[in-house]
């Protein structure tokens, strides 16, 4: 055999076994080298040197000798979490979170300010680059930040980084990755705000091992995040899961941004929410509502009608009602469509709690096939971090597998 084929044979092969044993020392927290051992088969010498090139690179490190039964005292070795860092942004239409959390997902700071997306496209840029420098600006003295991951609402496509659409934002054929790349002197990764939900489950939040459930996002507009098989799906180009954009009203006069008429996302997001309370308001005499808006329909939003519905002004729970209606439609779709175990709802609209899942609930069984009546309806795990929370998990992903 060539010997330059033999030489890249050993080069993926030791890559293959630094990221299995890196895994299993994240796993464990703390484990002895003769346990590495044990587990995976290698020889000593080559859990030594494969250790040690961990070490070197900061992720793994050594923590002493451990007990002895009479044998050879046992060197334990720690991931380390610790003084490395990833920061995880939520780029909305609304706010735009971030986080610094360590390796181990445990929050260390966090920062929120408002898009206001009228600004313009450079305002809302420099706004991320000011908050990304901000968080970092929080890690410790000889720490280490891996790297940034940002969510985005939006169509990212997989293959030329290029956020094809964002109607929330006005961007088409948007290229983040040229207008961030001289800004942020860290290796950064972005995609689709909900996929990233969905990442947010599937890394951090799968206790009860659930491999094939759906995440959908109801905040400003709709889309939602697939995962089958534990594995996040994304479609020839990376844009499955616009449920947004599926009909569920063919003779429906109200039209989408996207241009067609009927998507559930023109019907039942929460601009969809706070558009019907303000034209509505002039009919009803809804005394909760309008004091809430201090009597000015321009300052509704979907939060003040989801705090007026629970108060029990009969325009808000009407227009809850009808939207719910709606989304059961939409997840009928993706329940007889693709069989999930669960499907998790997040986004601004899930914030109502028990108001909001009671009436998605009661009217879900409508839309379900018979063998699909045990879906479980549940809220997002995160909430309002869902989405920094999934991008942390997009860089992890990439620091596990030594890509960083």
């Amino acid at each position: 055999m060539n010997d330059s084929f033999k030489k890249m044979d050993a080069g993926l092969m030791n890559m293959a076994n630094q990221k299995v044993i890196l895994k299993l020392i994240k796993r464990h927290g703390v484990i002895s080298r003769s346990e590495i051992a044990n587990i995976t088969g290698l020889t000593p010498p080559s859990i030594k040197r494969i250790v040690d090139e961990l070490i070197n690179i900061d992720l793994v490190e050594d923590i002493g000798v451990g007990s002895s039964s009479g044998g050879r005292p046992s060197l334990l070795v720690k991931f380390k979490n610790e003084n490395n860092y990833i920061i995880g942004i939520d780029l909305g239409a609304t706010y735009i979170r971030g986080c610094l959390v360590d390796l181990n997902a445990k929050f260390i700071s966090e920062v929120q300010v408002p898009t206001e997306i009228e600004n313009g496209f450079d305002s809302i840029i420099e706004k991320v680059i000011q908050l990304i420098q901000k968080l970092s600006s929080r890690k410790g003295e000889g720490s280490k930040i891996w790297g940034v991951g940002i969510g985005v609402a939006g169509l990212v496509n997989n293959k030329t980084e290029i956020l094809e659409s964002s109607p929330d934002f006005g961007w088409y054929h948007t290229n983040l990755r040229k207008e961030l790349r001289n800004k942020i002197d860290l290796p950064f990764y972005y995609d689709n705000s909900t996929r990233l939900m969905a990442l947010s489950e599937l890394s951090f939040n799968n206790k009860k091992n659930i491999s094939n459930f759906a995440v959908i996002n109801v905040g400003y507009g709709i889309a939602s995040g697939l995962v089958i098989d534990s594995r996040l799906v994304y479609g020839e180009s990376g844009f499955a899961g616009e449920l947004g954009h599926i009909c569920v009203e063919p003779n429906s006069k109200v039209k989408c941004k996207c241009g067609m008429y009927g998507c559930l996302e023109a019907l039942a997001s929460g601009n969809r929410i706070a558009s019907i309370a303000k034209k509505e308001l002039e009919n009803y005499d809804s005394a909760i509502l309008k004091k809430l808006c201090r009597n000015n329909p321009n300052e509704i939003t979907a939060e003040i009608v989801g705090i007026a519905a629970k108060q029990g002004d009969i325009l808000s729970i009407k227009i809850y009602t009808d939207i719910a209606e709606y989304l059961c439609r939409g997840i009928g779709i993706i329940a007889n469509l693709l069989n999930p175990e669960a499907i998790y709802i997040g986004g601004g609209i899930s914030l109502n709690g028990d108001f909001f899942f009671d009436l998605v609930k009661k009217n879900m069984s409508n839309f379900l096939l018979a063998p699909n009546s045990n879906l479980k309806i549940l809220p997002s795990s995160f909430g309002e971090q869902a989405t920094s929370i999934g991008a942390v998990a997009l860089i992890l992903e990439k620091v596990m597998n030594l890509e960083l």
